[in-house]
């Protein structure tokens, strides 16, 4: 049996396609490419899905995080704590301001930052910001990080990159008074045809900055910006998913919960439960023994027709780009040597779980 990673057929299929081909159609024939009423349409849309008051859609994920520091007066000299393990573009989007990342060491049960060592570092470093990741699509524990850093006047932006659909206990992510970013890229739970992001704000202040600045800051005469504007035709194509993002993620849970209960018993262990109805579940990962446990297994199921991929094979501060930053990072690098990740989306059916399953139990 082959089972690929992401599975993009099923997504695209041949209704959808269809539709969306009438609406690019339409775009074209309006000459309306750079921006137009889907963008409006889609910023309306999502920030209601996301319980949030406003959302400023830009180029991609990356800027979205470097447009909310820009906007939060985060640059050159400041500090900024991260976790260890996420996507480069979290540290990318600090090091591209100025800013000085500073590792913060993250809760070996699931990889989400943690609030101990997040208070450690808060008062170790003078910390002005940090960037708490909702990675895998896990809930991070914002509560717990509010609890330590708003008394602080320490700004957090959550990075929510994976985190379409993602629930927090106060709600679902975006709703809080933090900043939250979005990726769109093409693997997404909620995904656009090639580049595009999002920042989701509690006030039109902020809103109007970010979408100032995304355009070369036109609308303000004391401000210059970058191009960072999400096309019409990527606005469309989400637009266009947001009417089937909640069936898919209810799809993907109920993966989830299948392949929890297909691993019991094996030797590979699975995310805390507690997450089953609350993760957007982007991606589904498990631990190993070890790294040399992860790459045997992750060989056996090549092998057998089965892609998966190491989400993330190293914590940042082992990669050479990021290494020498001050922090903690000890349990980052273990979590980070033992990951692997399985396919999942709304699509992945029974059989093909219990086939990966029977196969990672047969080690």
């Amino acid at each position: 049996m082959e089972i690929s990673f992401y599975d993009f057929q099923n997504l695209h299929n041949e209704e959808f396609r269809k539709e969306i081909k009438e609406i690019i159609g339409e775009i074209i024939d309006n000459n309306a490419f750079a921006e137009g009423e889907y963008n409006h349409k889609f910023e309306k849309d999502f920030a209601k899905m996301q319980g949030a008051n406003y959302c400023a859609l830009v180029g991609n994920g990356t800027d979205a995080i470097e447009i909310s520091l820009e906007v939060l007066g985060i640059g050159h000299g400041d500090k900024v704590g991260i976790p260890g393990i996420t996507f480069y573009a979290t540290i990318e989007a600090i090091l591209n301001r100025g800013a000085t990342p500073v590792y913060i060491d993250i809760n070996p049960e699931d990889g989400l930052i943690c609030p101990e060592s997040t208070k450690r570092m808060v008062e170790a470093h003078d910390l002005k910001a940090i960037i708490p990741v909702h990675i895998y699509g896990l809930p991070a524990p914002i509560a717990e990080l509010e609890a330590v850093c708003n008394p602080k006047g320490v700004k957090i932006i959550e990075d929510s990159a994976q985190a379409q659909g993602t629930f927090l206990p106060s709600g679902p992510v975006g709703s809080t008074n933090n900043m939250s970013t979005f990726s769109f890229y093409p693997t997404k739970n909620l995904a656009a045809f090639g580049d595009a992001g999002a920042v989701l704000v509690p006030s039109e202040e902020l809103y109007k900055k970010i979408k100032t600045i995304g355009n070369h800051g036109r609308g303000d005469d004391a401000m210059y910006g970058r191009n960072s504007r999400c096309d019409h035709i990527q606005a469309a194509v989400l637009y266009k998913k947001l009417e089937k993002i909640e069936e898919y993620n209810k799809s993907r849970k109920e993966v989830a919960t299948l392949y929890h209960q297909n691993l019991e018993g094996s030797k590979v262990k699975t995310l805390p439960t507690k997450y089953l109805q609350t993760s957007s579940w982007h991606l589904y990962p498990v631990q190993c023994e070890s790294a040399e446990v992860r790459e045997s297994l992750a060989n056996l199921l090549s092998e057998k027709g089965v892609s998966t991929t190491p989400f993330y094979a190293e914590a940042l501060s082992e990669m050479t780009p990021f290494k020498g930053h001050e922090g903690e990072d000890e349990k980052a690098k273990a979590f980070a040597g033992r990951t692997l990740c399985l396919p999942i989306s709304a699509f992945t059916t029974k059989e093909q779980i219990e086939y990966i399953c029977n196969i990672i139990k047969s080690v």
